[in-house]
């Protein structure tokens, strides 16, 4: 997880465009969800991704 000034960061916008991923060099550092929760709630027209999964590091 990524923090600033004590908070955790969500979401990254820039000019009100939201940000789906950001790097460091070329180590990659945050990434959006690229699922049916992206967007923080279900998207009805998007369904589950079987790729996908819930990863504990």
């Amino acid at each position: 997880m990524i923090y600033k000034n004590g908070k955790e960061v969500t979401s990254i916008f820039k000019e009100n465009r939201p940000i789906a991923i950001v790097y460091k060099g070329s180590r990659l550092v945050w990434e959006a969800i690229n699922s049916c929760f992206g967007k923080g709630f279900w998207v009805n027209v998007k369904p589950w991704n079987n790729n996908e999964g819930w990863k504990n590091k």
